[in-house]
């Protein structure tokens, strides 16, 4: 996943695009917000195009949740897919690679939950679906829900 990716989001992520594998911990946030995890292979199939994005997220500590989620896909990776039953969001991630970027919820002045549901909005009126590893639509803030333009 490269920035270029993102193009659904009306916003510039507040970090590059990073190899969640990769990054330190002192590269992640303490602040809350959302954040988008993508493959770094293979672009996946949506009803309106291709997008390397499979999950989109929130959290109020988002250098806890992103090490959750390397955590999980790490482990993935060294004992095998077959470990044990994964989220689909770390069975992409052990899979295809992972991507990251984040969106602080104070920098746009929204909850993470609000930011979450706006980039998920985003995503959906670009490609026709929610990213595939995201189980269920997000409660969506007031006065969201209408198609961009």
């Amino acid at each position: 996943m490269r920035d270029f990716d993102l193009r659904f989001s009306k916003w510039w992520p507040d970090a590059d695009v990073t190899d969640l594998l990769a990054a330190e911990a002192d590269d992640l946030p303490e602040e809350g917000g959302a954040y988008v995890i993508g493959t770094t292979r293979t672009p996946l199939v949506y009803p309106w195009g291709t997008s390397p994005v499979f999950y989109i997220g929130q959290s109020s500590i988002l250098r806890r949740r992103l090490g959750s989620h390397r955590k999980w896909i790490a482990s993935g990776l060294e004992f095998g897919r077959y470990w044990q039953m994964m989220e689909p969001k770390h069975s992409y991630g052990v899979a295809l690679g992972a991507d990251c970027c984040w969106f602080s919820a104070s920098r746009h002045d929204k909850t993470p939950a609000e930011l979450e549901a706006t980039l998920i909005l985003d995503f959906y009126w670009q490609y026709g679906s929610i990213p595939v590893a995201n189980g269920a639509w997000p409660s969506m803030p007031a006065g969201e829900g209408e198609p961009k333009g």
